[in-house]
């Protein structure tokens, strides 16, 4: 059975990028480009893990991890945030309910390694 991950971001190069190690492991891969469209998205499919960046439109990926852990779906649904640890930004990222977060900027292994944890090692 495919595994389905639902990745929120709006920067062409990081999606290509992220899509690439995502398809590499098989999975599919569906795109969100905004905090507020995330949110639908996510009832919608229901996806096995949602990869969240820290800088969106229209809302922060701080503040969308809240809002989709704090659903009873989201309870039951992984949520991974990439984000930015320095600058005080580490109280931000615990605060924000994500089951696991990627320090950025991070390499191909890190988060490979991230994402194959919560897929498929649980």
């Amino acid at each position: 059975m495919s595994k389905t991950v639902l990745l929120v971001d709006y920067e062409p190069r990081s999606i290509d990028r992220i899509r690439s190690i995502l398809r590499g492991l098989g999975v599919t891969v569906v795109l969100s480009t905004d905090g507020w469209a995330a949110e639908s998205e996510f009832q919608r499919t229901l996806p096995d893990l949602t990869i969240v960046q820290d800088i969106l439109p229209k809302t922060t990926g701080y503040e969308l991890c809240r809002q989709l852990k704090a659903t009873p779906l989201g309870t039951r649904r992984r949520v991974l945030l990439l984000a930015h640890s320095h600058n005080g930004n580490r109280h931000r990222v615990l605060g924000s309910g994500c089951d696991d977060w990627v320090s950025k900027p991070f390499d191909d292994p890190t988060l490979l390694d991230a994402v194959r944890k919560h897929l498929f090692d649980r």
